[in-house]
């Protein structure tokens, strides 16, 4: 009986050894999945900057010239089309800018739920209202 009692206790002592050790690797997966996510929401919204960026320098380079002022007259590009790349470049600047809480806000799941809850709430209340 007291081998069995010793065997029983080793058992529940290896057992509860593996127990924490998941419960462990369980936390660190946490951790390690909430980390790629942060990094690809970072990935996204530096791309779309970058993109944004580019599209705004190359407005930046149509309207100067070689030396490095603003060109009056060019054969290549008319002036109204400059302004107007040169006006929708900025505006594109902006619209990132806003973006950005967008694409940080459901890129995450907590948010996502709830901004799910207000739609459909809004549209029970809409429905019920008629």
């Amino acid at each position: 009986k007291q081998w069995y009692q010793r065997r029983v206790r080793v058992i529940e002592k290896h057992y509860n050894a593996i127990e924490s050790a998941r419960d462990e690797l369980a936390k660190k997966m946490r951790v390690y999945k909430y980390q790629i996510r942060v990094a690809r929401t970072a990935v996204v919204v530096c791309t779309f900057f970058v993109i944004c960026y580019i599209i705004f320098e190359t407005a930046v380079i149509l309207v100067l010239d070689d030396h490095g002022e603003f060109c009056q007259n060019s054969e290549r590009f008319p002036m109204s089309f400059r302004n107007k790349y040169v006006s929708y470049s900025h505006l594109l600047l902006f619209i990132n800018s806003a973006l950005n809480v967008l694409i940080y806000g459901l890129m995450h799941r907590s948010v996502r739920a709830q901004v799910s809850k207000i739609v459909c709430c809004s549209k029970t209340r809409l429905g019920s209202s008629s």
